[in-house]
């Protein structure tokens, strides 16, 4: 049974990387905007139906998708601010040949928690392709063991962002995060991965 059980959680950890990646990245071929809430959403109710199905075979670990039990907590106005030290793009459609180096810098403000979680808005700005934008708006979750957050958001100049962050550990006590970001300017659309320090 324990061999077996193994092999579930295997299985499920495989399909769960599988649905959280970015293939369009890779893969798409034309120019497009992306969803500001369809992929974030969607993501969470994978990890929410793979956990269900461990849950209904006995499975009782720590929740694979959200952060584990051993979280730190989070306060209401508390920031989390990732600053990059390394980061790197390509233009969507052009398999990688289009490319240059970005930076940016993410600031998370704790708006609410929940049992699942916490709430938090985005705020910061991203430099890609020798242009600087300003988030002027966002929203994000993560996960009650602090060490993912997906979200979404707005720009200057008409650009929208989808994004994951995570942490080795958690967003408390880890020092780096890696951040990849599917963003659009209106009329380019850039795979941004940036390696930051968080504060």
């Amino acid at each position: 049974m324990r061999a077996s059980r193994a092999a579930v959680v295997v299985v499920s950890a495989a399909l769960l990387v599988a649905f959280l990646a970015y293939p369009a990245f890779a893969t798409s071929g034309t120019t497009s905007t992306p969803s500001t809430t369809g992929g974030s959403n969607f993501r969470h109710a994978i990890v929410h139906r793979i956990e269900a199905w461990l849950a209904s075979r006995g499975f009782t670990g720590s929740r694979i998708g959200l952060g584990g039990p051993q979280a730190p907590a989070f306060s209401n106005g508390q920031t989390i601010s990732v600053a990059s030290t390394a980061g790197s793009y390509f233009v969507v459609g052009t398999q990688g040949k289009t490319n240059g180096t970005a930076s940016g810098t993410l600031t998370f403000t704790v708006d609410g928690k929940l049992k699942a979680g916490y709430i938090l808005s985005v705020s910061g700005s991203i430099q890609v392709a020798g242009t600087t934008y300003a988030i002027t708006s966002g929203s994000a979750e993560m996960g009650p063991g602090g060490a993912n957050i997906v979200g979404q958001g707005a720009t200057s100049s008409s650009g929208t962002l989808i994004f994951r962050a995570s942490a080795s550990g958690n967003f408390s006590g880890a020092s780096t995060s890696r951040v990849v970001i599917d963003f659009s300017n209106g009329t380019t659309e850039y795979a941004i991965v940036l390696t930051g320090s968080i504060s």
